[in-house]
C-alpha cells in the first residue's frame, strides 16, 4: 500500500485540504490516525478496525440496494450515508435477518 497525505485524501474526496486537515486533527484526537513528521497518514489498530466495520457497513448496504433494483452509482452513494447512521445492534440484527432471507432465497 502506497502511502497517503491529506492531500491524496482531499483530491480522491474532492473536498478541499482544509477540509481534510480538520478531519485528520479531529480523527487524531480520537487515537484513529497518526500524522508522521513527513505528513504521511496511517490508521492506528483503533482507526483500523473502526475502518473495516464501517466498510463492511457499506458493502452490506450497497449489496442489498443493488438486490432490490436500485442503480449501482445510487446504491453506493446511499449506502455511504446509511453505514454512518445505523446503530452497531441494528445492523447486527439486520445482517442476521438479511442472511436469512437471502439464504431463504437461494434454497
Amino acid at each position: 500500500m502506497g502511502q497517503v497525505h491529506s492531500i491524496d485524501v482531499a483530491e480522491y474526496l474532492k473536498v478541499s485540504k482544509p477540509s481534510v486537515s480538520g478531519a485528520m486533527k479531529a480523527l487524531r484526537g480520537k487515537q484513529l490516525v497518526v500524522k508522521e513528521g513527513d505528513g504521511v497518514l496511517h490508521l492506528t489498530e483503533s482507526g483500523e478496525e473502526l475502518a473495516k466495520a464501517v466498510y463492511e457497513k457499506h458493502v452490506f448496504f450497497k449489496e442489498i440496494f443493488v438486490r432490490l433494483g436500485v442503480d449501482e452509482m445510487v446504491a453506493g452513494r446511499d449506502a455511504c450515508l446509511v453505514e454512518h447512521a445505523v446503530s452497531d445492534e441494528v445492523f447486527e440484527k439486520l445482517k442476521e435477518k438479511y442472511d436469512h432471507v437471502w439464504k431463504d432465497k437461494e434454497a
